[in-house]
């Protein structure tokens, strides 16, 4: 019985193979969007998760509220110091001043993500160098005007990577206008790509009381502190003594924030899970006008089928068997209309994973989103399917064999 009403709806969607096609379209759309949608926030995700990941989990990020250079107790570069030397399980510890800057050479110009901080910075974020040499303490002493750039910065401006001894300059711009900042080229970092959510390819670093002498005159204060444990077991013993520095020098834990690297990949997961829901959402609503046009598309055959059906009636068909003739017909519809679709989603994310990597957008197909898209399509056939086929169960054999 079962494969008779299988043959039967395989005939009847066959014998319009356009109003077919027609009524498939809104959910094949629907189900390669979501597809598509779900692949990007897991590739996003699981982009995001690697990067954080590749430091290790013993990575503590410190700001305050009290940033400003007018601020009676804001936190300093000297605390960096003071945690390093006195909280347990703490190897690094460095302050950074951080801002957006044009950097330029010979009229080439480019924004870059210019940082001051202590050497030690470079052992905090595990960054390597492919030519020259980091910045170190003797820099620092001196006040040399000293930076190392990331691989985009010395591609943009001087079209190559070995550019130790070049001059770059870093644009200041302020109420009296801009003005030029040189310095001296004596490293290059390795193409890196993104650390605790910087582009380190695109970073100009440089000792920490130069960057403030010179750029940002904050007079040993500090926006931030990075913070590495010993290793990751020590990373919770760590976190808890730098809170309690900070409680001790604040007496307000609501003045500073601490993160941790679980911490940012808990948010992150929040943050993309949440936008997921958000567009899958967005993308649900063609899922949902498909079904109400398969819903219409079904009526429709009902109304076309009325005589058929009170034949197939009067020969010793069962309302039953009616009912699931048309509801197996809307399902079959859906779920090849799903399949379809989970396809073109496929192409599609994997056209995103290919050509999105330089615009920094990934896609992962996962069973996820392969067994949520089936699942959605199978749900929409026999939601949208049960009123058509009720409708044709309920008819009146008389009533059906007198239709024209």
């Amino acid at each position: 019985m079962q494969l008779e009403i299988l043959k039967e709806t395989i005939r009847s969607l066959l014998s319009n193979k356009l109003r077919t096609f027609l009524s498939m379209l809104g959910i094949i759309i629907g189900v390669g969007a979501v597809m598509t949608i779900i692949s990007i926030g897991d590739g996003a995700r699981a982009e995001i998760n690697n990067t954080v990941s590749s430091l290790g989990s013993n990575i503590i990020m410190v700001s305050s509220q009290a940033y400003s250079r007018f601020a009676a107790q804001p936190l300093e570069f000297q605390d960096a110091i003071n945690i390093q030397n006195m909280v347990p399980g703490v190897q690094n510890a460095t302050g950074v001043l951080n801002s957006n800057l044009t950097v330029e050479r010979d009229g080439k110009t480019t924004s870059a993500s210019v940082f001051g901080v202590f050497p030690n910075f470079f052992d905090i974020m595990n960054l390597e160098i492919a030519y020259g040499r980091r910045i170190d303490e003797s820099d620092a002493e001196q006040l040399r005007s000293t930076v190392v750039v990331g691989y985009n910065i010395a591609d943009k401006i001087f079209g190559r990577q070995d550019v130790v001894g070049e001059r770059i300059n870093v644009i200041q711009s302020g109420s009296s206008g801009s003005r030029k900042i040189s310095f001296e080229v004596v490293g290059v970092i390795k193409k890196t790509g993104s650390r605790l959510l910087f582009n380190v390819d695109n970073m100009v670093i440089i000792p920490h009381n130069v960057a403030d002498t010179r750029l940002f005159h904050m007079n040993g204060r500090t926006s931030q502190l990075f913070v590495s444990a010993v290793d990751e077991k020590s990373a919770d013993l760590a976190t808890m003594g730098v809170d309690f520095y900070l409680y001790r020098k604040f007496q307000d834990e609501d003045k500073y924030n601490i993160l941790s690297q679980d911490a940012i990949l808990e948010a992150v997961n929040q943050i993309t899970g949440i936008m997921n829901v958000i567009l899958v959402g967005i993308a649900a609503i063609s899922l949902v006008v498909g079904g109400i046009g398969i819903m219409n598309i079904m009526l429709v055959s009902v109304k076309e089928r009325t005589r058929e059906i009170g034949i197939k009636m009067a020969i010793g068909a069962t309302r039953r068997r009616i009912l699931l003739e048309f509801l197996v017909e809307s399902v079959i519809l859906t779920i090849v209309a799903g399949i379809i679709g989970m396809i073109l989603g496929g192409l599609l994310s994997s056209l995103i994973a290919y050509f999105g990597r330089a615009f920094g957008l990934n896609a992962l197909i996962t069973w996820k989103s392969i067994v949520l898209s089936f699942g959605i399509s199978a749900a929409i056939g026999l939601f949208f399917g049960i009123y058509p086929a009720n409708q044709a169960s309920k008819l009146s054999p008389v009533e059906a064999l007198r239709y024209e």
